[in-house]
């Protein structure tokens, strides 16, 4: 169960870093994209983890199949204009499945990774969410 949540944060805060990387008048436009495209989604979400978790090609290409096979199955729950997301359990179940299948490609050291990955981003979170706490925001 661990794993699967790490999983799910990872993936998360990898789809934060990508928005966070681009200036805010391309992130409106990439953002549209993103979630138009579920090709771009599982493209983009690959990118980062062959990146961060030095994955090999047979690695990269499994992950691919991976992540476009639940970009496409979370699509519709991405379309909802002018509100927030709906029926973000099943996102949670099609995440956690996700994440079930993307540890099978994953070497012990890849997941020792991603968990230094996700325990540095909670941290981060933490710290925003004390600062804005500390603001009244």
């Amino acid at each position: 169960m661990k794993i699967k949540n790490i999983f799910i944060g990872t993936a998360a805060l990898l789809v934060i870093i990508t928005f966070s990387s681009f200036a805010q008048d391309r992130q409106d436009g990439f953002r549209e994209l993103f979630r138009k495209s579920p090709e771009t989604r599982a493209q983009v979400v690959t990118m980062i983890m062959k990146n961060r978790l030095d994955m090999d090609e047979a690695q990269a290409e499994k992950s691919l199949q991976i992540n476009l096979k639940y970009a496409k199955l979370s699509q519709p729950y991405l379309k909802v204009d002018g509100g927030a997301m709906e029926n973000t359990a099943e996102l949670v179940t099609l995440n956690q499945k996700r994440s079930i299948e993307l540890k099978a490609i994953l070497t012990p050291e890849q997941i020792k990774k991603t968990e230094d990955i996700r325990a540095k981003w909670i941290n981060r979170l933490e710290t925003i969410l004390a600062h804005l706490k500390e603001n009244n925001f």
